[in-house]
């Protein structure tokens, strides 16, 4: 979240803006983020700069594997190891599902 952040500050002093209304986190589900965790470390890390205060949104990411054998994406779901729905191969390419990345910063 420390990170996070001080991209936001950077943001904020780039833009000659005086505070942050809403930051938008997106976070995959194979991320092994807990949400409620992020939130509370938002709001610790964020007191005190132009960040205070602000809506923390997060966008949920699902996760999606790929099987090279049937040369399709399918839903993943806990772990990273999957077998494919069509052909019953196993797979590990993950898509989607392991993003934790800033994505909307609201200036005010």
């Amino acid at each position: 979240m420390e990170s996070a952040l001080a991209l936001v500050q950077r943001q904020v002093a780039d833009h000659h803006a005086q505070r942050v209304g809403r930051v938008v986190l997106r976070v995959g589900a194979l991320a092994g983020v807990e949400v409620e965790s992020l939130r509370f470390a938002f709001d610790v890390v964020s007191r005190g700069t132009p960040a205070e205060g602000a809506t923390l949104e997060i966008e949920s990411v699902p996760a999606l594997v790929f099987c090279p054998t049937c040369q399709r994406e399918f839903p993943g779901t806990d772990g990273f190891i999957f077998a494919c729905p069509g052909c019953g191969d196993f797979c590990s390419e993950i898509r989607q599902g392991r993003e934790l990345e800033l994505s909307r910063i609201e200036l005010l």
